[in-house]
């Protein structure tokens, strides 16, 4: 686990910690980053603080939001949801995989865990799937396919730049160097809807990288207490979550660009 041991360090210090972390580690997980969670204004100012000097934070939506709370939305209609707006597992992936640009980093704060035993976190790296990946020679002829070939992935419903179409799709290869794009249900969802979207090929490549990230022996798993705050190199990792049934359950958001 990468931790950032001195909790005293200066907003700038700790910037800095975070940023070599991520472009060396992946991720980075400061306990206790919260010292006051009851005025919340206050923290999310000091949060956003941080992340600006860590990158350049980004909107999540239409509406320019800056900070998104992950939070259960049993209310929600959307066709296709966001793992922002359930509480089932979120199988290992990368973040706005159904962006044109995917974000570079992001932070999760967490204000509330879940109460119920679920909410476990996992991340894994794309360097232990691809070790994996390709120690089989098999996927050799997959891997090409998968660096040189645009997949479609749906974009949910809360995330659509145009309301007025039914379904939204953006494209893109599922491996660069030193980069992965990857999400299950985005994808299949794309092709379930459009199966002329990509070639058997793609598909049977998707499906020998989804078999080695879902049963990957490398991912690590913890939970995310009250008050801990994660950064997640969203080029380099992937993460998820297991299904849990606390409705308070919340986290805050913050997507980042590389300055």
């Amino acid at each position: 686990m990468n931790l950032v041991q001195d909790q005293d360090l200066s907003l700038p210090s700790l910037a800095l910690s975070i940023r070599e972390t991520l472009e060396n580690k992946g991720f980075i997980l400061i306990p206790q980053f919260a010292k006051d969670i009851e005025d919340l204004d206050e923290l999310k100012e000091v949060y956003l603080d941080l992340c600006q000097l860590v990158g350049v934070p980004i909107s999540h939506d239409t509406s320019d939001s800056i900070i998104w709370d992950i939070k259960m939305n049993e209310k929600s209609r959307s066709f296709v949801k966001t793992y922002s707006e359930h509480s089932h597992e979120a199988e290992m992936h990368t973040d706005s995989q159904y962006s044109e640009y995917p974000e570079d980093f992001f932070g999760l704060l967490t204000i509330k865990k879940a109460n119920c035993g679920g909410g476990l976190s996992y991340v894994l790296s794309l360097d232990d799937i691809l070790e994996e990946f390709q120690s089989n020679t098999k996927n050799r002829r997959y891997e090409e396919i998968l660096r040189n070939t645009n997949y479609p992935f749906i974009v949910p419903n809360v995330f659509k730049k145009d309301n007025r179409k039914e379904r939204e799709y953006n494209f893109g290869p599922i491996l660069r160097d030193n980069e992965i794009r990857f999400r299950v249900d985005t994808f299949e969802k794309a092709i379930l809807l459009n199966p002329e979207l990509c070639t058997t090929d793609q598909v049977e490549a998707f499906k020998a990288l989804k078999k080695i990230i879902l049963n990957s022996e490398k991912t690590q798993k913890f939970y995310l207490e009250d008050r801990d705050l994660i950064f997640i190199n969203n080029k380099t990792m992937l993460h998820g979550r297991s299904a849990f049934e606390d409705p308070e359950r919340h986290l805050l958001r913050i997507r980042m660009n590389r300055h």
